[in-house]
């Protein structure tokens, strides 16, 4: 990636860039949109964006960082909750289903397709980020007699690999189903799998709140 003017002025301008780009892209995919016809809604010029990204790709792969690492921020912060582990469980559903409803099918699949490289990057990361939370939750939760005594190890396995086979665009095409939907019932059925009969009510009641 090129170097950056990081003055407040220079900052604010990419801001601009990135924070409309990221919109539109998330919304509608990246694919069949050109730096010409972004820098047109922007109302500004092509060389303008070029002194910041060298390409659109350059501008995709800054969106999706910018995304992963927000993201992980909040994750972080979940992680560092003095909470009990489903408060934690539950705040963790909050920030995946908020991440996922800024997701559509044509910029996760524009990614696979037109940037494997960048999904490579993107499925790590998810896989990374998922497992450091839910390792967490499930051992606090099992110390806590809220989540059944089975192999930590393995109820995270399963979790991790639930959450990345769902949000993936050929299974939620063919189940005709969202992100956002996926998240929410992959979430309940495994932790009413995994939860122990106190941490079934407790999990019901406060899960019940947040749907609201």
């Amino acid at each position: 990636m090129k170097s950056i003017d990081k003055s407040p002025e220079n900052n604010s301008e990419m801001n601009k860039i990135l924070n409309y780009a990221s919109d539109k892209f998330m919304r509608e995919g990246f694919y069949k949109s050109s730096m010409d016809s972004l820098a047109a809604e922007l109302q500004v010029s092509k060389k303008t964006i070029y002194k910041y990204f060298s390409s659109k790709d350059e501008l995709v792969e800054a969106i999706a960082s910018g995304f992963m690492r927000n993201t992980s921020e909040k994750i972080e912060s979940v992680i560092m909750l003095k909470d009990d582990s489903l408060s934690k469980a539950l705040r963790l559903f909050e920030i995946l289903r908020m991440a996922t409803t800024k997701l559509s099918d044509s910029w996760v699949k524009d990614i696979r397709i037109h940037q494997p490289g960048l999904w490579k990057k993107i499925d790590e990361f998810r896989t990374k980020r998922a497992y450091s939370a839910l390792s967490n939750i499930i051992h606090q939760g099992q110390a806590e007699g809220m989540i059944i005594d089975k192999p930590a190890e393995l109820i995270i396995h399963l979790f991790v690999s639930s959450l990345r086979s769902i949000v993936n665009p050929d299974f939620l095409y063919y189940q005709k189903m969202n992100y956002k939907d996926a998240i929410q019932h992959t979430f309940e059925i495994l932790f009413n799998g995994i939860l122990t009969p106190s941490g079934k009510k407790v999990f019901k009641k406060s899960f019940n709140k947040v749907m609201k």
